[in-house]
């Protein structure tokens, strides 16, 4: 026997099966019942099947499921997702990732990211703050301690970013689907700060907007404060989305801030959502501003969560839809 089947990770529950294969339990129990199917049993009497055994069935039947692009590695890919889903640990997906990553096999570590983000129990802001950002983070390490070439981070960087825009479509699909009828469709101006040419945070800021059924106008990396300004006067929107990545500082938030108050129109309001991990050390209950709400999030899903409690909702709308496409 393979040493492989001693991993208990390794063995599945007919449901479990069931949900790989996108078929009814009944299906997979009449299959062990027929004896298509290997199985053990617990004391309890309840059937395990070993992934070996189902991905087997898989290939006799001609059944694709989400492993069989990751061919030798299925019982990785099965062990580190069960890892996310189990206690939202990205451990294992890092470094499986990054094995592929120093092999150059980016389609194979694409691939599994997809899978993630679309993964319908797996909350999208945790995708992006552990996920995403928790690789980009091991991959910058990697990177300082000479593990990675330049070359590397940067293929790295484009093959999440090719990731995010591919999930992009399914994310709208759900905003469009939470809108309420009649209701104007909310209006978002997003990018990332000066300076700043790692466009991951304000993407994912995007992607968590367009979920909720905001339209964006993303205008990308490396923005100058005063073009966020003149996208949200022209385009109507009430809600501006900044990002900021490292080594960016408190300062370099509270400049944006400035900038953007003096160009603030309130003829023409809008709430400010500032983001970056720099943003837990920032305080802004001292600063004087006139936006409609300002706050700043060290993570997607605390603007996410900022959201679900009404943020930037109250502002509104300059324009419909309509006006500005």
């Amino acid at each position: 026997m393979s040493p492989e089947r001693f991993n208990s990770d390794l063995f599945l529950t007919t449901s479990q099966v069931a949900d790989l294969f996108n078929v009814h339990p009944s299906t997979v129990k009449r299959w062990c019942n027929e004896g298509e199917l290997a199985f053990d049993k617990t004391g309890g009497g309840h059937r395990r099947i070993h992934l070996s055994d189902a991905l087997s069935l898989a290939r006799e039947r001609e059944i694709s499921t989400f492993l069989t692009p990751f061919t030798p590695y299925e019982g990785h890919v099965w062990t580190a997702v069960n890892e996310v889903l189990d206690s939202g640990s990205y451990n294992r997906v890092h470094a499986l990732a990054m094995g592929w990553l120093l092999r150059g096999s980016t389609g194979r570590l694409s691939r599994l990211f997809l899978e993630l983000g679309r993964h319908p129990q797996i909350p999208f802001p945790d995708f992006c703050d552990h996920g995403i950002a928790g690789f980009m983070r091991d991959v910058g390490e990697a990177w300082r301690s000479g593990q990675l070439r330049v070359a590397e981070e940067h293929m790295l960087s484009e093959t999440l970013l090719e990731v995010l825009l591919q999930l992009r479509p399914e994310m709208q699909r759900r905003g469009r689907r939470s809108l309420n009828g009649g209701r104007p469709q909310p209006v978002a101006v997003v990018g990332a700060m000066e300076g700043d040419r790692h466009s991951f945070g304000s993407l994912c800021i995007r992607l968590a907007l367009e979920r909720r059924g905001w339209r964006v106008f993303y205008l990308g990396a490396d923005v100058p404060v005063e073009d966020f300004a003149a996208m949200q006067t022209a385009r109507g929107a009430s809600l501006v989305g900044v990002s900021f990545a490292p080594p960016a500082s408190g300062a370099d938030m509270k400049r944006c801030i400035r900038i953007l108050a003096e160009f603030y129109d309130e003829a023409h309001p809008f709430a400010l959502a500032l983001g970056g991990q720099t943003s837990d050390s920032v305080d802004l209950s001292d600063v004087a501003a006139p936006f409609a709400e300002l706050a700043a999030f060290s993570s997607v899903r605390a603007f996410h969560d900022a959201l679900e409690s009404g943020f930037g909702s109250a502002v509104e709308t300059a324009a419909t839809v309509g006006e500005i496409a």
